[in-house]
C-alpha cells in the first residue's frame, strides 16, 4: 500500500483520528527536501472532497492559532496520531 492509500484507510475507520501530526509540502515546495516540509498539529474536523472525491481533510491548526487549513493527500509526507 502507498502513502496515499495508507492515509485514506487511517481516515476511513468510524473511529477516525481526531488530533494528528502532519508532515506537508505546500504547493509551492515540489522540491522533496525537508527544508520545503511543514509540521503541523492538526484536529481534523471534515473531509475536503475534489470534483466529488475525497482528496484530503480540514482541520485546526495548532500552529497557525486554530485557523482552519486543507490538507490534500497528494501532499502529506507523513501523518501520525498525536
Amino acid at each position: 500500500m502507498n502513502i496515499i492509500e495508507n492515509i485514506k484507510s487511517l481516515f476511513a475507520r468510524p473511529e477516525a483520528v481526531k488530533t494528528v501530526k502532519v508532515l506537508y509540502r505546500p504547493a509551492k515546495s515540489e522540491e522533496k527536501t525537508l527544508a520545503g516540509l511543514n509540521l503541523y498539529t492538526v484536529e481534523v474536523t471534515e473531509p475536503l472532497f475534489t470534483d466529488g472525491r475525497k482528496s484530503g481533510f480540514i482541520g485546526k491548526v495548532a500552529e497557525r492559532e486554530n485557523h482552519l487549513r486543507a490538507f490534500r493527500f497528494d501532499r502529506i509526507e507523513s501523518l501520525v496520531e498525536a
